[in-house]
């Protein structure tokens, strides 16, 4: 029998209101070991693994951008390219087990999305890779490779390169249950990147420029393309650079004319689910987060946006940045309509730097939030559960029991089911504060609820499913309890109101 036990369900109202609907996100850097464990151990591994997804559950995030290749190392065994150097500390060496695998099962047990975080064109750091099998790219293939400024990269500009790329991100989609890519490095290091050579091939007398954001905009098109034909429920994301264009109040490094990258046109396009950029400025500085987050929400309505928060200038060393200055700029991005947010790194929320998760737990992240639902994707609600009852468990518990749904009218399968409980019929499930429960997978059927510290009063509960696009079912019939002052809940119904 499996059982949730949940030691708080109805919480106070709190300041500001919380969306029902936010993704909440982080990046999991595993280059250089910054966000992953530090034990080169198998089980060590595991457990710190499980440890940062207890976390980040217990503070209501959704969603883990799982950096899954990061300098043309993999996280998972692949015939096309070696394992990872943060693994083992040695590049190609096997783990012992595979870690992508393990990270999505204990995810999606926890009711979080993972993204598999992809950096594409920057694939080594100074000097060159050991010998592998399969070899490192810059060695199977040196000709797709440029070392700039003590990093090496692949040439967008080569046809080939691009084909090599696809086959690689397919060959983890088709083998991995993911929920998403997420592309990082989508674009050239800068304008001085030497690729005369490949342009003279291949430019065709195109404006350089236009050339190489074609190169670009080619395999996002091929990869978005790809994954709509194998698993079109997988969404397509990526982090471009924190300015599109510059414009008369904004001014820095940009994103369509410094690094050639065009994410306003892939989303116009149909090619990219959201952008998630990185915008690492305060609300105060003279780059202001407020007008940047703007300037992308007034180019881009077709589809979501999760702009990138700088936790990590909490540190002193980057910014030494107050706590307040997060907070603020979650509120920000909800007064700004955005879908979510996404916070670099993972280690100084798991590290509690200058006890930012728990601020976040208490004040913005109170409640549990569904992930948006994309539309374009798939619109349709999934069957509803049916035969929600009550019964009493022991002293002050409460299980829950409910039958699954049923296929949809479009295919679809229950991925997660949700809970909602009120004193007030019927119960609205369109209301944070009802909420009992969020993304319980599909597996379950039944929860335990620990109902010690719940006022005494009359409680309506209903149930609803999601499917893998996060749609919501109509809510299920109601079932009801009541709690008395040092007695056991009291059950009023089984599956109806009385």
């Amino acid at each position: 029998m499996n059982k949730i036990f949940l030691l708080t369900i109805f919480i106070p109202t709190i300041l500001f209101a919380q969306p029902k609907e936010e993704v909440r996100a982080v990046w999991l850097t595993t280059a250089f070991g910054l966000d992953w464990p530090k034990s080169y151990e198998r089980e060590s591994q595991k457990e710190e693994i499980i440890n940062i997804l207890d976390q980040l559950k217990y503070a209501n995030f959704n969603t883990v951008m799982l950096q899954v290749r990061a300098r043309g190392d993999l996280i998972y065994p692949s015939k096309i390219e070696p394992w990872a150097k943060a693994l083992t500390g040695q590049l190609g060496k096997d783990p012992g087990y595979d870690p992508l695998k393990f990270i999505i099962r204990e995810a999606h047990k926890r009711g979080i999305e993972i993204h598999a975080w992809w950096n594409v064109f920057k694939v080594y750091g100074k000097g060159v890779p050991s010998e592998t099998l399969p070899e490192h790219v810059i060695l199977k293939y040196p000709n797709f490779c440029k070392e700039y400024r003590d990093e090496w990269w692949m040439d967008p500009g080569i046809p080939k390169v691009r084909k090599y790329l696809l086959r690689l991100a397919m060959e983890m989609v088709r083998k991995y249950d993911i929920d998403g890519i997420h592309l990082d490095y989508i674009r050239y290091p800068n304008k001085d990147f030497d690729d005369y050579e490949t342009y003279r091939r291949f430019g065709n007398n195109e404006n350089r420029s236009d050339w190489r954001r074609g190169n670009i905009t080619k395999f996002v098109e091929a990869l978005y393309d790809s994954i709509q034909a194998v698993k079109p429920y997988v969404k397509l994301g990526c982090a471009p650079i924190g300015i599109y264009k510059n414009t008369w109040n904004i001014s820095g490094w940009e994103a369509y004319n410094d690094t050639f990258q065009d994410p306003v046109k892939w989303i116009r396009d149909k090619k990219m689910d959201y952008i998630s950029p990185q915008i690492y400025w305060g609300i105060n500085s003279p780059l202001r987060f407020d007008l940047v987050v703007n300037d992308w929400r007034k180019i881009i309505n077709e589809r979501h946006i999760y702009p990138g928060v700088a936790v990590f200038k909490l540190d002193s060393y980057y910014g030494n940045w107050k706590a307040k200055e997060i907070l603020a700029q979650v509120d920000t991005l909800r007064k700004l309509d955005m879908k979510g947010e996404v916070f670099f790194r993972t280690e100084d929320l798991i590290n509690n730097q200058k006890n930012i998760l728990t601020l976040i737990k208490q004040r913005k992240f109170k409640y549990p939030a569904n992930i948006p639902v994309m539309p374009w994707k798939d619109n349709l609600k999934p069957s509803t559960p049916t035969g929600l009852t009550s019964l009493q468990f022991r002293n002050k518990y409460l299980e829950l029991h409910w039958h699954k749904s049923n296929k949809s009218v479009n295919g679809d399968t229950t991925s997660y089911f949700n809970i909602y409980s009120s004193n007030r019929y019927p119960v609205d499930i369109s209301d944070p504060k009802n909420i009992l429960a969020l993304r319980i997978p599909s597996s379950t059927n039944n929860i335990v609820i620990d109902l010690h510290s719940v006022p005494n009063d009359k409680y309506y509960i209903v149930i609803t499913a999601l499917d893998r696009n996060n749609n919501e079912s109509i809510p299920s019939n109601t079932t009801s309890f009541i709690i008395e002052s040092d007695k056991n809940p009291v059950i009023v119904a089984k599956g109806q109101r009385q």
